[in-house]
């Protein structure tokens, strides 16, 4: 389904605001938009987990969900993360 397309001003501080019904056709709940560049420009999505981010003793990231995660969730997160490219 093809959304009409919108213009967005960007103000000299360079804050965007989003018409509210793009907000509302994206956000359904307070939180995030995580932003990614594709090929047609960028994609908005909504983050559908809380979690917290940090860094690990040995330098790399750990994201906090206040539950265990399997290894089959991991590796069906990362099948739909590479599918969505």
């Amino acid at each position: 389904m093809e959304s009409p397309s919108a213009r967005i001003r960007v103000d000299a501080q360079g804050r965007m605001v989003l018409p509210r019904q793009l907000r509302e056709d994206i956000v359904t709940t307070p939180g995030e938009l995580v932003i990614r560049r594709v090929a047609e420009g960028l994609l908005l999505t909504a983050t559908t987990t809380t979690g917290v981010l940090s860094t690990g003793s040995d330098g790399l990231p750990v994201l906090h969900l206040g539950r265990k995660v399997t290894n089959n969730e991991v590796l069906d997160a990362l099948d739909r993360d590479r599918a969505e490219r």
